[in-house]
């Protein structure tokens, strides 16, 4: 829900998805539970939407899950 209510301040929400990035990496979350997860979400979001689910909104839904994770995952990585 926070990412969603930021979208339209994206130069607030990246520290917060950088942060989160931080955070989960301490929970244990390896890169590649990224992936997993948004399979995961995009099969659920088909389940519960149905022909709502257009190829077009899956689109949407892969692209904005891809940004975040991408986001999160290299804000995760170790500084070298």
């Amino acid at each position: 829900a926070f990412v969603v209510a930021g979208l339209d301040r994206p130069d607030t929400l990246l520290p917060h998805i950088q942060a989160m990035g931080v955070r989960h990496a301490g929970y244990g979350v390896q890169p590649e539970h990224y992936d997993t997860v948004g399979a995961a979400l995009l099969w659920t979001l088909g389940q519960r939407l149905g022909e709502q689910f257009t190829p077009a909104v899956a689109a949407a839904w892969a692209a904005a899950y891809d940004l975040l994770a991408s986001t999160m995952r290299a804000a995760a990585e170790p500084a070298g």
